[in-house]
């Protein structure tokens, strides 16, 4: 990848920049339309007075099995709202990786209890917010061990929140999409806390916070959390 230093960057964008922050809405959006499918198809088996795992699962299943097979994604599915079924307090129907797996519970390194995931940032800011959401970039300790970028959705039923639908894209593949065009623009996608996703300086990292003094030009990716400094 071609260097870009951000200090000192000002003026105006360049057609480059804003084609950069323009690919990374589209992608977003793409999954934030693809997921407001799934949230529709599970509407019926929310609104079940009882609800079981299994029949959660079983209508998802199939859902989120043309999610994952429509987007470059590693993982997908429904994350149910603590106490929201009938026989699990947490629960998370959702499938990952090339086997696309059932994950249905994750539990604490040690200890076996179910994480709560109710704390975690890709659920609790779509269920306080009502507003999809993109988190990242992150290791999801929870599920996968890899650094990963997180579109959530909340699921609501005459105006009560039971879960969340999401998806989760490898920061690898989220990389390998923007590559050409972050490169193009010598440009660095941030997240709203100004870390670092990706750059096309490869002395910044992922991960990275950017300090006030090297943002430079920043243009916003329409409502995600994410922005393309130059």
């Amino acid at each position: 990848m071609g260097s870009m230093v951000i200090e000192g960057a000002s003026g105006s964008a360049s057609p480059e920049a804003l084609a950069c922050a323009r690919e990374v809405e589209a992608y977003f959006t793409g999954v934030i339309e693809a997921l407001d499918v799934l949230r529709a198809g599970l509407d019926e088996v929310c609104r079940r007075p009882v609800l079981p795992a299994a029949d959660l699962v079983a209508a998802a299943h199939p859902l989120t099995r043309d999610l994952l097979a429509g987007l470059p994604l590693f993982g997908g599915g429904f994350v149910a709202a603590p106490g929201f079924l009938a026989d699990h307090h947490l629960y998370l129907a959702w499938w990952q990786g090339e086997e696309h797996q059932l994950l249905a519970q994750s539990t604490v390194s040690g200890s076996g209890d179910p994480v709560d995931y109710s704390r975690v940032e890709w659920y609790r800011i779509p269920a306080e917010s009502g507003r999809p959401h993109v988190t990242g970039p992150f290791v999801d300790y929870v599920c996968s061990d890899e650094y990963m970028l997180t579109t959530t959705i909340p699921v609501e039923v005459d105006g009560r929140m039971v879960g969340v639908v999401g998806a989760d894209t490898l920061l690898d593949t989220f990389e390998s999409l923007m590559l050409d065009a972050v490169r193009d623009a010598g440009a660095t996608v941030v997240n709203q806390n100004f870390r670092v996703v990706l750059s096309a300086d490869p002395r910044v990292p992922t991960g990275r916070l950017v300090s006030p003094e090297q943002r430079g030009t920043s243009i916003p990716c329409g409502d995600l959390p994410f922005s393309v400094l130059v």
